[in-house]
């Protein structure tokens, strides 16, 4: 599908795209509120400063896209493939990451209030700067390699959890796991 396509559309009150394959596409800034892209083809796509609020990503493939200062509050992101993807600054309140591959994604400055991450793979992920108030991350599949440097409101509880599973270093900032959580 196009980009001025699916623009057209979704203008037109469609909300249902889902399994499209449009990558490596230009939807910088765009509103899409209440977007269903579940099982679309998304590697590459730069949705940087778009609004997607209750945006359904389930089992999308979004490895590298760029997702910076995006609003993608209470999206759905469950299976969702963000691997190596750059969701930095963006508002992902309440947004349900579970079983998700986040792989060496970038969060860092990211608002991740209450987000779900039961059983997410967060292997090498960036954390940085991140706020985690109320995050979901007792059930995470790994945290190996993940970098938590600066990351705010991270309870007592959690951390003790995060601690006990903590390894390796980020491949990046290769600070160790368990120092930027200050196990």
């Amino acid at each position: 599908m196009k980009t001025e396509e699916l623009i057209d559309q979704y203008n037109q009150g469609n909300r249902n795209f889902a399994n499209i394959i449009i990558e490596d596409t230009n939807l910088r800034g765009l509103t899409l509120n209440s977007i269903d892209l579940r099982g679309a083809a998304l590697k590459g796509v730069d949705l940087s400063g778009a609004s997607l609020i209750d945006a359904n990503f389930a089992g999308a493939d979004l490895t590298e896209a760029n997702l910076r200062g995006a609003n993608l509050r209470d999206a759905n992101l469950s299976l969702a493939d963000l691997g190596w993807a750059n969701v930095s600054w963006a508002n992902l309140t309440g947004v349900n990451f579970s079983q998700s591959n986040l792989n060496v994604t970038n969060f860092s400055g990211a608002n991740l209030i209450e987000a779900d991450f039961n059983m997410a793979s967060l292997r090498g992920a960036n954390l940085r700067g991140t706020n985690l108030r109320g995050t979901k991350l007792f059930n995470v599949k790994t945290i190996t390699d993940a970098d938590f440097t600066g990351a705010r409101k991270l309870d007592d509880s959690l951390k003790s959890f995060l601690c006990s599973i903590a390894e390796g270093s980020h491949p990046f900032t290769k600070n160790l796991t368990k120092q930027t959580l200050g196990c």
